[in-house]
């Protein structure tokens, strides 16, 4: 199977840039909503209860907003993650340190694209192009030009299907070692106090 240049099967843009020091600043009932880098968990899920709730100063245009199916990557540092946006929320923003890619549907399912964009594959792409010393950073043409084999629509789901049952393999996994680091404490004190 040949291989696929994201710039093929997908749109990227950077997220929005607001200006000003309180621009994401926190209002309750604010009219929009702001995922941050530290939001997302390294499989690709967003962490929070509740999103950044603010009030932006500027007009928004709203290709800004974020839609359903579109995956976030974060340009900067060294984390390689990605999420696709599943919200029922349309107000719904990110910033300038995340990339905002829209696959185009009926060639590659986002939820399969985001997979790539978090394996081993895409972590030593962007590893080899990342630029900075304090702060590294991504460029747009650096996530355009990463390749990936792209299987029939059917394949993806069941590759998705199956990296599902390997995330609950693990999430099981540690949840079994922390029941058992528990018990044989629980024995050792019995063990100790009789």
């Amino acid at each position: 199977m040949t291989s696929t240049p994201i710039a093929s099967i997908a749109d990227v843009r950077m997220g929005v840039t607001l200006r000003g020091r309180d621009a994401t600043r926190p209002v309750p009932h604010g009219s929009c909503f702001m995922i941050r880098i530290s939001d997302l968990s390294n499989d690709g899920h967003l962490t929070p209860d509740d999103l950044l709730q603010f009030e932006p100063g500027d007009d928004i245009k709203p290709d800004y907003f974020l839609r359903r199916g579109d995956i976030l990557l974060p340009n900067r540092g060294t984390r390689t993650t990605a999420y696709v946006y599943d919200l029922p929320l349309t107000n719904v923003l990110v910033g300038a340190q995340f990339y905002i890619i829209r696959p185009h549907e009926a060639k590659v399912r986002a939820d399969y694209l985001a997979w790539f964009l978090r394996t081993d594959v895409a972590a030593a792409h962007f590893a080899l192009r990342r630029k900075g010393t304090l702060v590294q950073t991504l460029q747009r043409k650096d996530v355009l030009e990463l390749e990936l084999p792209l299987p029939p629509l059917a394949k993806q789901a069941t590759i998705i299907a199956l990296d599902a049952l390997v995330i609950q393999e693990r999430q099981l996994a540690t949840e079994l070692a922390l029941k058992r680091a528990s018990y044989t404490q629980r024995l050792m004190l019995h063990a100790a106090s009789s």
